[in-house]
């Protein structure tokens, strides 16, 4: 699990605020044309999210290009990641915008199963989600071939109640956080000392293994699949995107709000820029906890990305260095 771009320049993955401080003047490159400044869905989606645009510009000064996941015909990853041609970021935002049309938030329901295994107090909520999720599909499924909607209207009312049984037996009592961390064995202080140490997933690993039976550590961290568990794309940035909610869980430099629902988003839209930025140089961000947990994924890994991290001051120019990698 180590792919990453093969370009005559390294790529910097910058995050949101990176792209927003440019654009206002609050901090400057050195020398960008150095490098190739790159972005991907992640940013579209959150600047829809939170309506602030001003990311936008940002990426138009650095030149920033968009790397994509290329999908074949029933919008399934092929393993190829391309970096696009430019295009101006604003023309591409609105082209984002009209491909998302009425899907914007066609999966919101079941981000009320991560808050809930965050410790969230949701249990109402959570048991309206295998009604919404059925809802849903027959909202999305009204023009396609009537016999192949009925099949998968049947299989989603099959799941709808599965996902019922589920929470019912296994989330219908709530579990603070602080409780599942310490139901695995881990103490703060313990989790102090894992992000000192030279690689936090192994130290993690160490600790809570002896508890768990036939689940090897990849599968944990969701850096390979769980035997059983089939039909879902398995992919390097969707298995680092998934480690960065184990890591947070667990309580590696977690974010702040993990069992809000008005916060959880952002929280998974950092995962997933950690994700998509596993085939890039560098990926850039002024926030250490994201950097922390970024950074424990890809050494555990062996991957090129390194997670740079930078003190924000306004006004301040970033002077990143290049050095040639040993072959």
């Amino acid at each position: 699990m180590n792919s990453y771009l093969i370009t005559d320049t390294p790529t910097i993955y910058a995050d949101m605020n990176v792209f927003r401080y440019v654009a206002c003047g609050d901090i400057s490159i050195y020398e960008p044309a150095r490098f190739k400044w790159v972005y991907s869905h992640v940013h579209l989606d959150e600047i829809h999210r939170n309506r602030n645009t001003d990311a936008l510009e940002g990426m138009k000064i650095l030149g920033a290009v968009e790397i994509d996941d290329v999908l074949n015909e029933t919008f399934q990853s092929v393993g190829n990641i391309v970096l696009r041609n430019y295009i101006d970021p604003y023309l591409r935002y609105e082209q984002h915008l009209e491909a998302i049309k009425d899907y914007e938030n066609t999966n919101d329901h079941m981000l009320e199963h991560l808050i809930r295994i965050f410790g969230a107090d949701n249990f109402n909520e959570l048991s309206m989600t295998p009604d919404q999720m059925r809802e849903e599909i027959d909202r999305l499924t009204t023009e396609i071939d009537p016999k192949a909607r009925i099949e998968l209207l049947d299989k989603a009312e099959n799941v709808s109640n599965e996902m019922r049984d589920s929470i019912n037996t296994h989330l219908n009592d709530r579990m603070p956080i602080d409780k599942t961390r310490s139901a695995m064995g881990i103490t703060s202080e313990m989790r102090k000392s894992i992000e000192m140490s030279q690689s936090p997933i192994d130290a993690i690993w160490d600790i809570i293994s002896p508890s768990l039976n036939g689940v090897t550590i990849n599968q944990f961290f969701c850096f390979e699949p769980i035997p059983g568990i089939e039909g879902v794309p398995h992919t390097q940035h969707g298995a680092i995107t998934g480690s960065q909610i184990v890591l947070n869980l667990i309580g590696i430099s977690p974010d702040q709000g993990l069992a809000k629902r008005e916060k959880i988003k952002n929280i998974m839209s950092d995962g997933q820029h950690v994700g998509m930025a596993s085939y890039c140089n560098a990926l850039l961000s002024a926030d250490r906890r994201f950097c922390n947990k970024a950074r424990a994924a890809y050494e555990y890994l062996g991957n090129v990305t390194c997670a740079l991290h930078f003190e924000y001051k306004k006004g301040m120019e970033i002077n990143l260095g290049i050095q040639q990698r040993e072959t």
